[in-house]
């Protein structure tokens, strides 16, 4: 891969950040934000190749990680969140289309699951597309 150019991972994490810039309040922020969260929003991907990719992404000033309180956590937490630059380049990847939302990007490889997809949203209700028929 030539220097410089993202990564298939490195890529959704940014879209993912981006998706969840505008939850992080002062003084909480969302549970998907932080290590945890991101490993489990991705887990179709390797937990150690996510970290990877965060930390080239923090190395390659895109994010950056500070400690902040989480939403149902009662200690602070590692949260990630996007630098100036790493917000231009995710704009530029969601313009540019991106990898789909559902099933796997143009080279084959498993793309992120939307929030909803595992049958529940971030509400804990399930979600319309599970089974569930539209009221008239």
């Amino acid at each position: 891969m030539p220097p410089g150019e993202l990564d298939h991972v490195e890529r959704l994490l940014l879209l993912h950040l981006l998706e969840h810039h505008g939850q992080q309040v002062r003084f909480e922020a969302s549970q998907w934000v932080t290590e945890f969260g991101i490993v489990r929003q991705f887990s179709g991907e390797a937990s150690d190749v996510i970290r990877r990719a965060l930390r080239s992404l923090e190395m390659a000033r895109m994010i950056y990680r500070r400690t902040q309180y989480v939403v149902g956590y009662s200690e602070p937490k590692h949260v990630f969140s996007l630098t100036p630059s790493g917000h231009r380049k995710a704009i530029e990847l969601r313009e540019a289309g991106g990898p789909s939302a559902e099933g796997r990007s143009a080279d084959g490889e498993l793309a992120a699951r939307p929030p909803g997809a595992r049958g529940l949203d971030r509400g804990g209700a399930p979600s319309a597309s599970e089974g569930t028929e539209p009221t008239v």
